[in-house]
């Protein structure tokens, strides 16, 4: 790999995209390639995880920016949609790897200093990767959360406004989970059993179609004990992990990389409904092959959103129950009238929902310069005030912001 390379170059994909400007920063060091993809900025900020693979294409990155840019966009969020991916073997582990990460968030520096950019965690970046970025960028991160318990929230409710369509009755609605990750592994501890059952898994280990539909508890369990692994200890067929979501189950959940669901695969889907995990689960022209054959197809930025919405406020100091009941109250009904649009004018629920985004994409661009008086409020006098004064915000703008989107849906019932 070249190493100490640092570009900046405009993202021809995007570069006549009216909803947003776009930078794409290219960056190379020891041991590892890497891109950043700042898809929108609004009010000179942007955000999005960092992913971490051996295989990474820009390509990936730069879908992934786009679905933080509609996810913000969707739940009225103010600041822009952005990714980075590196590229690094699994053979750099230990520290070394943190070397390399935190070399990376050198190079990063001036875009995450001033907010222009800031990384999260996203696939193989968990808080000891994202502690390297940051601490190479000069900033000592405090408590992170494990977004991913947030995450499973929004697919549980995800899951259940899709069983209420789909009226299945006298046997719980099989799934299919392909990727079963941290993610998938907190919403199997949500799943009731006499509801829910898992019928075929996949890990990057291996995967298997059950004989009998797992109990997803015991699933849970298993990873736990033995991580991607337990896979192979499951009984039932094992099978091509390609082949996770096209067995024949009420509803599959894709978790793992972009555009996995290809054409030839949706032709060949027997699932009722879509729900992914992972974010741009969905190839060119499949959507419209889905919708043909029937099925419900939710975009990975309305059902993972709770990686966002649900942790953002849990950090400003609301509890865990209390956020479960702002989203049972507050965002279950956006999905809900999502999917209900979607069915009453015969579209893609994935239509509907970008079309809301990008209601408020147009003015989602750079602005000359962020207020100073803002920039520091929000560096240091917001994270010094009161947590229940921070909780008391949070709820409120949730709540609000939720509202809006709701009204904006029951408006586009109105006028049709």
């Amino acid at each position: 790999m070249q190493a100490d390379r640092v570009d900046v170059e405009s993202d021809a994909r995007f570069a006549d995209d009216p909803y947003g400007s776009v930078m794409t920063v290219v960056l190379s060091g020891s041991g590892y390639e890497g891109y950043v993809v700042i898809d929108s900025i609004v009010e000179n900020t942007s955000a999005g995880g960092v992913r971490i693979t051996a295989d990474l294409p820009l390509d990936e990155v730069r879908e992934l920016a786009r679905e933080m840019t509609l996810k913000f966009a969707l739940f009225h969020l103010p600041r822009g949609g952005a990714k980075a991916g590196l590229r690094m073997s699994p053979d750099l582990a230990g520290p070394a790897r943190l070397r390399a990460l935190s070399e990376f968030g050198s190079k990063l520096a001036p875009l995450i200093i001033n907010g222009i950019y800031s990384p999260g965690m996203d696939m193989n970046c968990g808080p000891e990767e994202l502690r390297a970025i940051y601490r190479g960028a000069g900033i000592e991160l405090g408590g992170i959360t494990d977004t991913s318990w947030f995450t499973a929230l929004s697919v549980f409710h995800c899951l259940r406004a899709c069983a209420s369509l789909l009226k299945v009755s006298g046997r719980p609605l099989t799934l299919a989970i392909d990727g079963f990750g941290s993610v998938a592994r907190h919403l199997a501890d949500r799943l009731p059993p006499d509801q829910f059952q898992i019928a075929a898994v996949s890990t990057i280990e291996g995967a298997v179609k059950a004989d009998h539909p797992y109990d997803p508890a015991d699933l849970a369990r298993r990873k736990d004990a033995s991580g991607d692994r337990f896979v192979r200890e499951l009984a039932g067929e094992t099978i091509e992990r390609g082949a996770v979501l096209a067995t024949d189950v009420d509803i599959v959940l894709p978790s793992a990389r972009t555009r996995v669901i290809t054409p030839e695969l949706a032709q060949a889907m027997k699932a009722r409904a879509v729900v992914p995990i992972a974010n741009a689960p969905y190839g060119n022209g499949t959507v419209g092959i889905l919708a043909a054959k029937g099925l419900i197809c939710l975009p990975g930025y309305l059902s993972n959103a709770g990686g966002v919405l649900a942790s953002s406020l849990y950090d400003q100091g609301i509890p865990r129950d209390e956020v479960e009941a702002l989203f049972s109250a507050e965002y279950r009904p956006v999905v809900d009238g999502i999917l209900h649009v979607a069915s009453r004018h015969g579209l893609p629920a994935v239509e509907v929902a970008a079309s809301l985004a990008r209601m408020h994409m147009t003015a989602r661009g750079p602005r000359p310069t962020r207020p100073v008086a803002r920039r520091i409020h929000n560096r240091f006098v917001r994270p010094r005030l009161p947590r229940w004064w921070r909780a008391r915000s949070a709820r409120h703008t949730f709540v609000a912001n939720s509202r809006a989107v709701r009204e904006e849906i029951a408006r586009w019932e109105r006028t049709g």
